[in-house]
């Protein structure tokens, strides 16, 4: 993958107030999510209430950031010339340890990469935001979820 491209022409992600704890993070190379107190389950994209069961006590935590490819696609024409410009690319979701799954890049060659694919991130800077990826992970069973 190539990030020569002029920082300007990278387009930035839509930032909600929820999620502002998220980007802060990112921009000191930490993944964070939320986890609800009331029934202790992970909660991404970021919320004001559990959606699971509506209480308010969310908590930002730090991921493990591991986990595995739940599902992708291999970009094989870029959107915008900035896009164009790293084809082929692949996109998807990976399930993290923490129970939640993030949409994001993914790295690596698109021959190589299948569901279930442990996978760690690693941070990238596109235009003025820092933004995770993953790729394939070097010790496949650091991305068994742990208990809490």
């Amino acid at each position: 993958m190539s990030d020569t491209q002029p920082l300007n022409e990278w387009p930035q992600p839509y930032r909600q107030l929820d999620s502002e704890p998220y980007w802060a993070a990112l921009a000191d190379e930490r993944l964070t999510y939320q986890r609800c107190g009331a029934c202790d389950e992970a909660v991404w994209p970021a919320h004001s209430h559990c959606p699971h069961c509506d209480a308010a006590e969310l908590t930002w935590q730090q991921s493990r950031g591991v986990g595995k490819v739940y599902s992708y696609s291999t970009i094989g024409r870029g959107p915008t010339p900035v896009w164009a410009a790293i084809v082929p690319y692949t996109v998807g979701f990976v399930e993290l340890a923490e129970g939640y799954h993030l949409f994001t890049q993914i790295e690596g060659d698109p021959e190589t990469i299948e569901i279930g694919m442990p996978v760690e991130v690693r941070f990238i800077e596109r235009g003025e935001q820092k933004l995770p990826v993953f790729a394939r992970a070097a010790d496949a069973t650091s991305v068994e979820p742990q208990p809490r």
